[in-house]
């Protein structure tokens, strides 16, 4: 799904978002169960969106976009969608990254020093202290990566 998908459905109430998952699967013919077996959710998760008790989650928009018309680029039936309501942006998790990057960093520190400290005879050459600093950045650099993926 694109971003602005993504800005469309987030922007929509548990009300608008039951009729269009309700109208979708109207247009298709499906029941509740056989769109919920189809989409792989559970049917009381189905019910529960239709009967706008829950908004869903992407997954589960995802999952019923693969099987239904959710109808996001056309003009809706209904006049329940105001042209004027604004997009919810998206939220990222940018502090949840930060903290994830500089506490791993820590314990990455903090692990081979206690290791340097408690072993008598490590490391015995500069050689392997640049290879333990080597792998220290590589282990870094692939949670890095991970965090920020």
């Amino acid at each position: 799904m694109s971003l602005n998908v993504i800005t469309e459905l987030s922007s929509l109430t548990r009300e608008q978002t039951a009729m269009l998952v309700r109208e979708g699967r109207l247009k298709k013919a499906l029941t509740q169960k056989e769109l919920s077996e189809l989409a792989g959710i559970s049917l009381r998760s189905l019910q529960r969106v239709e009967n706008a008790e829950v908004l869903p989650r992407f997954y589960t928009w995802r999952r019923l976009a693969e099987h239904i018309d959710l109808g996001l680029n056309r003009e809706p039936q209904s006049s329940l969608v105001s042209k004027s309501m604004p997009a919810i942006p998206i939220k990222t998790n940018l502090p949840r990254k930060w903290i994830l990057s500089i506490s791993s960093l820590a314990v990455i520190v903090l692990s081979f020093s206690a290791y340097v400290i408690q072993s008598p005879t490590f490391p015995e050459t500069l050689f392997e202290t640049l290879n333990m600093v080597l792998v220290g950045c590589v282990i870094y650099a692939a949670i890095i990566y991970r965090v920020w993926k």
